[in-house]
């Protein structure tokens, strides 16, 4: 799902009046949500790392000043190696930075292997409880790491616990501005440009297994219902017992008798306890009327060479969702920390569609089959169920592009408890992004003015009522929003280039093939037999193209040829455009 976007949340002078609530009040919202900030040992220096002080320099001088950071990688394939490659060329045209700077490196090169003692001290000590992480079977970066216990009044307490990348990454070092210019890591089918150098995303950061690394833990409690009744958060250090991944946990949760589900049979206790807490979870926001959708992902498949072989469909699991829906509690309560503070802090905005705008779509869709349910309110849910319905005809995959129009797109916002930030499609309130800072920035962000609000609570809302602070943070949200959009475009970009470098090898071959799509303009199809898109221009076809509803019909000499979307079609491979990154087809 496309997270979406909207408005402005007001003026600065807004936001500075927001911090100027009184104690009072900020104090009964708090006990209202259950809210308090750990702090193990008043008396232990846990020095405020990571503090927020406006420094004077624009984000956009900040970003200007980088040195250059394109060119050839230093690991991966040999193709992100190569200073000539299509990989790099296309890179390059989105102006994502490749290459750390040498200034980012030397400060790399000081920060050692491993956290010391002396780095956890004042943290609350975690090594010893049992934490795990669960991705996917080629992850290297491992941002949160999770807990499950069942507590004397039968309550349970879920811990999400995520690498404290604030305590390396500070303001004013090049590092901090290296990772503002990127904003985000960018994840390819063979390679990942990562936000961090790879001393820290894959070492120093990474939750790794059997080795100790500083977190920040939200330990969050829950009734039998699901819901939550008490949030705390603390600096941490953890160490990992065990690196799964979903295939290996779906295995035990399905009772199979494999070597990979026995090598993680003590964990199953915690992780049946995890699985019925995110059905409870699922079952609170589909009440809410939050959008929940199964999508498809494809995965590449190269040979030691670095070759695309074939593309297959990734596998999906409900494994998945123990992380999925642990990350998003967890990013809700940390926001409810800063409205409860009265703060303000950079959300993660996903606005509804404009009312005319739907009217329009309902229009449209009708045309299509599909009933837009007319209401005032179009909820997630709604949308969801619109996508189901479309899922059961023939031309499913054009339905949901089209049914996907209902989205705007999300986007990061700086906003205060007054003025109330929403996400439509998760159908929540001051909800905002704390789970990744690995790979996302204004996670980062958020860690920082969290550990400001938690070691220096008076002095934070003083320089966080700073109408330059709160415009610099602005910018840096308008600027995260850019950089994670041109990633998403960069993504679909080089995955487009895969299958043209895949396909080239096939030109003049016969296939078959489904209609996804119709216009004036072609015909969009997949292509089964290596599982990917292609395009046959009308051109290609005839004249006169004409489109009604789901048919396209062109005249070639006296016929008359129609195309309708879910339908087979025999084509030819006829070219591969690498400027267009499109496979080119014809008609036998």
């Amino acid at each position: 799902m496309s997270d979406t976007s909207g408005g402005s949340f007001g003026s600065f002078k807004d936001l500075a009046r927001a911090l100027g609530k009184g104690e009072d009040e900020g104090s009964e919202e708090a006990e209202d949500r259950g809210w308090t900030l750990e702090r193990v040992d008043e008396d232990a220096d846990l020095e405020p790392l990571g503090d927020y002080v406006y420094s004077g320099e624009t984000v956009r001088q900040r970003i200007d000043a980088r040195p250059t950071g394109d060119g050839p990688m230093t690991t991966g394939p040999a193709c992100y190696r190569d200073p000539d490659s299509d990989e790099i060329a296309l890179l390059a045209s989105f102006r994502i930075r490749t290459r750390f700077p040498d200034d980012v490196m030397r400060e790399v090169e000081k920060l050692g292997k491993d956290p010391t003692p002396a780095d956890w001290q004042g943290r609350l000590d975690l090594r010893e409880r049992t934490i795990f992480t669960i991705d996917g079977e080629d992850a290297k970066d491992f941002d949160d790491a999770i807990s499950i216990e069942v507590l004397v009044d039968g309550n349970v307490e879920v811990g999400v616990h995520i690498a404290d990348v604030g305590h390396y990454v500070q303001p004013g070092t090049a590092l901090d501005d290296e990772a503002l210019a990127r904003a985000t890591s960018v994840y390819l089918p063979d390679q990942v440009v990562p936000m961090l150098p790879h001393e820290l995303s894959d070492e120093l950061c990474s939750l790794v297994a059997g080795r100790p690394r500083l977190a920040y833990s939200v330990f969050m409690v829950f009734d039998a219902k699901g819901k939550r009744i008490d949030s705390r958060v603390a600096k941490s250090v953890i160490e990992s017992k065990h690196r799964t991944t979903y295939a290996q946990v779906q295995e035990l949760l399905d009772g199979k008798d494999t070597e990979r589900a026995r090598e993680i049979a003590y964990l199953r206790e915690d992780l049946k306890r995890l699985s019925d807490w995110t059905r409870k979870q699922q079952q609170i926001r589909d009440a809410k009327g939050s959008l929940r959708m199964q999508s498809s992902e494809q995965k590449f498949v190269f040979d030691d060479a670095g070759n695309v072989v074939r593309v297959v469909e990734a596998a999906r699991y409900f494994s998945q969702t123990l992380i999925e829906e642990t990350a998003i509690a967890a990013n809700q309560a940390v926001g409810d920390l800063f409205r409860a503070k009265g703060l303000p802090a950079i959300y993660r905005v996903h606005l509804e569609k404009d009312p005319e705008e739907i009217a329009a779509l309902r229009e449209t869709l009708e045309k299509y089959g599909i009933r837009v349910p007319d209401k005032d309110r179009i909820t997630g849910q709604d949308i969801g169920h619109l996508i189901r319905t479309a899922r059961r005809k023939p031309n499913s995959e054009a339905l949901i592009q089209r049914i996907m129009g209902l989205v705007e797109r999300a986007t990061y916002e700086i906003g205060d408890p007054e003025q109330i930030a929403k996400h439509f499609g998760l159908a929540r309130e001051f909800y905002l992004h704390f789970t990744s800072p690995i790979r996302r920035y204004p996670d980062l962000i958020v860690h920082r003015w969290l550990w400001a609000v938690e070691s220096r609570e008076d002095e934070a809302s003083e320089d966080l009522s700073s109408h330059e602070f709160l415009a610099d943070l602005a910018d840096t949200a308008a600027h995260c929003s850019v950089k994670s959009e041109v990633a998403e475009e960069a993504e679909r970009s080089t995955k487009k280039l895969k299958i043209c470098q895949l396909m080239s090898a096939h030109i003049d071959e016969r296939l078959d093939a489904k209609v996804v799509r119709v216009s004036r303009f072609g015909i969009d199809v997949h292509l089964h037999a290596y599982n990917v898109p292609a395009f046959i221009p009308t051109r290609a076809i005839g004249s006169r193209p004409r489109v009604e509803g789901s048919t396209l019909t062109i005249s070639k000499g006296k016929r008359l040829l129609s195309f309708t979307e879910g339908y087979p079609v025999a084509v030819v491979v006829r070219s591969v455009d690498f400027i267009l990154l499109q496979v080119l087809l014809e008609l036998p």
